[in-house]
């Protein structure tokens, strides 16, 4: 499996401040290079094309964004109800603007890479997290489209000032407050699953976040991730 480098985290360092400065489209090989401190031909020993340099950071950044929520559900398990979790979710997404610029499709910070490099396989794991949080009794059974509600309502939370710019003058906190709300009284039961069952959901949630993160790994720091062992 690729492993992380010094140099390689150091290059997308530098492509991650260029890209929330400058956007996808004005950021060069030799910007990135210049910024980080090294010739242009080591940029390309890492990775072939501007594109997938890119596609490359805005995985890390996914990876981050996971490893903090699954801290949050390793130190209390009550993280994995839907209104926390996502609460969390939110917040840790706000902090970070590429993936932020990701959710809501910001095309004018990153240019052509406005879908994910790995979406196939993330709507797997997706799949997969609202299977594990049917299964434990965290929402509710009768909601029409499940999958599709609570997805419209999360985008929708993340979109809904950038519509209406008068909007805008909530804080990121009181938007989480009233996501975790939202989601709270739509979603989930009225008398939820007891502390052992929202340990055994945490630690299996957990470990799907940890399966998705150590594939996401081995695609940053491959070059070629067509030609991946499998």
């Amino acid at each position: 499996m690729p492993q992380p480098t010094e140099r390689a985290d150091r290059i997308l360092d530098a492509a991650g401040e260029l890209m929330i400065r400058l956007g996808y489209r004005k950021v060069t090989i030799e910007d990135i290079a210049r910024q980080a401190g090294i010739g242009k031909g080591t940029v390309y020993l890492h990775w072939r094309t501007k594109e997938r340099l890119f596609e490359a950071l805005i995985v890390r950044e996914s990876t981050g964004l996971l490893a903090e929520l699954v801290d949050g559900l390793r130190h209390d398990p009550e993280e994995v109800r839907p209104h926390r979790f996502l609460h969390s979710s939110f917040l840790a997404t706000q902090r970070r603007p590429l993936m932020r610029a990701l959710v809501i499709g910001d095309t004018e910070l990153l240019g052509s890479l406005h879908e994910s490099p790995t979406r196939s396989q993330g709507q797997l794991f997706s799949d997969r997290y609202f299977a594990l949080i049917t299964k434990y009794g965290l929402v509710r059974e009768d909601v029409p489209h499940l999958v599709f509600s609570m997805n419209a309502t999360i985008t929708g939370f993340f979109l809904a000032a950038s519509i209406n710019p008068e909007l805008e003058h909530l804080d990121d906190q009181a938007k989480a407050d009233a996501l975790a709300d939202t989601v709270r009284r739509a979603f989930e039961p009225e008398d939820g699953p007891d502390q052992a069952t929202l340990a055994a959901a945490a630690a299996e949630i957990s470990a799907l976040f940890d399966e998705v993160n150590a594939s996401y790994q081995e695609w940053i720091y491959t070059s070629d991730p067509n030609n991946q062992r499998g």
